[in-house]
């Protein structure tokens, strides 16, 4: 494998681990607002609400940038067997 090959690949693994860990916060998050709609309504869960919906949009932006990351990795990997084919 060469250089260029081992970079994408890398790049690759950073992707899908930026993805698993974005979805994992989401899902601590929507446990947070199931939980936050179980309790009474004056209680300083709300802005637990809050925090976990500002949460999920941003680890949705996050997920998205690290499917950008594996997807470019994934096209430069295809160039690099173009070209050495």
């Amino acid at each position: 494998m060469d250089v260029g090959s081992a970079v994408s690949g890398s790049a690759v693994t950073q992707g899908l681990i930026g993805m698993q860990r974005s979805q994992t916060e989401i899902s601590k998050s929507a446990q947070q607002i199931l939980k936050a709609g179980m309790t009474e309504r004056d209680n300083p869960a709300q802005n637990d609400l809050v925090e976990s919906l500002v949460n999920i949009k941003v680890q949705t932006q996050i997920f998205d940038a690290s499917a950008k990351i594996v997807k470019a990795a994934d096209e430069t990997i295809g160039t690099l067997l173009n070209a050495k084919a």
